[in-house]
């Protein structure tokens, strides 16, 4: 199964930064939020960045028909 990639070298660093923060801080530094809900769908949302940028594929992007990848 080939999953197609849809993000650009860009758009990956930036997801994986920002995954890597709200992973951090909902689940490791969890003095920053509060509310517990708030806490665990903000380090779900970096959790499905991460895995994104990993798959260099976003499948949001894919049903949206957004590619922000260009071939060299």
């Amino acid at each position: 199964m080939h999953i197609k990639r849809n993000l650009h070298s860009i758009d990956i660093l930036v997801r994986t930064i920002i995954g890597a923060t709200l992973v951090y801080l909902s689940f490791i530094d969890t003095g920053l939020f509060a509310n517990d809900l708030v806490r665990w769908l903000l380090g779900l949302f970096g959790a499905i960045n991460l895995v994104a940028a990993v798959m260099r594929s976003c499948p949001i992007y894919a049903m949206a028909g957004i590619s922000t990848y260009r071939s060299q």
